[in-house]
C-alpha cells in the first residue's frame, strides 16, 4: 500500500512541477517575444550591413546562419 502512496505522491509532485513551469512560461512569454523581435532586427541589420560591405546575399545568409547576430563573440571578448 505504501508503494501506491509513494507513486501517487510522485505523480502529484510531477503534476505540480508541470503546472508551475507552465505558469512561469506564461509569465515570461511577453519578454521572450520582445527578445525574438529584437534578435530578428539585429540579424536583419547584420545581414544588410554584410550585403552593403560587398558580401553576396548567399554569403551574408551563411554568415548569419553560422554567427547569428555577430554579438556573441563581441560580448564574450572574442576577436
Amino acid at each position: 500500500m505504501e508503494d501506491k502512496a509513494d507513486d501517487n505522491l510522485k505523480h502529484l509532485m510531477a503534476q505540480i512541477e508541470v503546472e508551475q513551469g507552465l505558469r512561469f512560461l506564461n509569465e515570461i512569454l511577453p519578454q521572450c517575444m520582445d527578445l525574438q523581435k529584437t534578435m530578428a532586427k539585429l540579424m536583419h541589420n547584420f545581414y544588410a550591413s554584410l550585403c552593403k560591405e560587398g558580401f553576396t546575399n548567399h554569403q551574408a545568409l551563411e554568415i548569419i546562419k553560422t554567427h547569428g547576430t555577430g554579438l556573441n563573440s563581441n560580448l564574450n571578448g572574442e576577436s
